[in-house]
């Protein structure tokens, strides 16, 4: 994965949770096509996959203290950042605010840089104070109902709101343990899910595995680790993440990061840079 934000790619993040063996599909008389009913029904993995996707469907927002390093293997080179992330919504139509406060080197050297960065309706914005400067990517086509992360695919993938049918279709999953990793050391019995994309899916192609850490109890988001074919190693932990079923607004650090960027946009003083999706070839008649 090339250097995050300003890819996209730079920050990933979780999916979902299971337990249970790898799962293997079967045939099974009028079954439908799709893979994920050709699972054997009662495997516990399958079972917790759809209990984890009605738990988080009841979920409004999402918050956390995080901490994220990414680690380049080619390098041999590390940096930490510090900050917060809040989830609004659901689907196609949720928003995300990251804030970043502080960054750390490998040789331990942190530095105060401040980051934000937004989704919402389609546009991926992110946002640099200190420069007075904002870019702004378009990432989805009005009116589409396609969720822009879904897991292996776009900027971030997100712990919350993910399927279970789409998760098994486009990886393999067995129950995992916790990783050897600094920062997610200090996790303690979480649930491990192991993923492995499927060929020809868009997460095969730069993406070796991906372990996701989740509370035993109340199923949230705690940590993750992406390793990416060349070895480059991503990890996210949410310290201490909590949800609200009935929130309806960013509070806190994550509603001033809102009102910071909304502001930013219409002031003369910034400058403002928006990259909308190439426009689709227009389409011939049939003769």
């Amino acid at each position: 994965m090339s250097t995050i934000f300003s890819s996209l790619r730079w920050f990933v993040f979780l999916a979902l949770l299971a337990f249970g063996a790898r799962f293997t599909p079967f045939a099974t008389p009028g079954a439908r096509e799709d893979p994920a009913t050709e699972l054997v029904e009662r495997d516990e993995a399958v079972e917790l996959l759809r209990r984890l996707e009605d738990a988080h469907a009841k979920i409004e927002s999402f918050s956390s203290p995080l901490t994220y390093r990414k680690e380049y293997a080619l390098e041999g080179d590390f940096e930490t950042r510090i900050g917060e992330v809040a989830m609004h919504g659901h689907g196609a139509d949720r928003q995300i605010i990251l804030v970043f406060d502080r960054i750390i080197d490998a040789s331990g050297h942190g530095t105060d840089q401040l980051r934000y960065h937004l989704y919402k309706d389609g546009w991926w914005t992110e946002v640099d104070p200190v420069r007075k400067r904002v870019v702004s990517r378009q990432i989805q086509e009005p009116g589409s109902d396609r969720d822009p992360f879904d897991l292996g695919e776009g900027p971030l993938p997100l712990p919350i709101g993910q399927k279970a049918d789409q998760v098994l279709r486009r990886f393999e999953a067995s129950i995992g343990t916790p990783p050897e990793d600094p920062v997610l050391r200090a996790i303690k019995d979480p649930l491990v899910l192991h993923l492995v994309p499927r060929a020809g899916t868009p997460a095969s192609e730069d993406i070796a595995s991906i372990d996701l850490l989740y509370d035993r109890t109340s199923l949230l988001p705690l940590g993750l680790l992406i390793i990416d074919d060349n070895d480059d190693r991503t990890t996210a932990w949410m310290r201490t993440p909590r949800s609200d079923v009935d929130g309806d607004a960013f509070d806190g650090r994550a509603g001033e990061a809102v009102l910071l960027i909304e502001r930013a946009e219409e002031d003369p003083a910034w400058t403002n840079e928006r990259k909308p999706l190439p426009a689709s070839p227009p389409t011939e008649a049939a003769p």
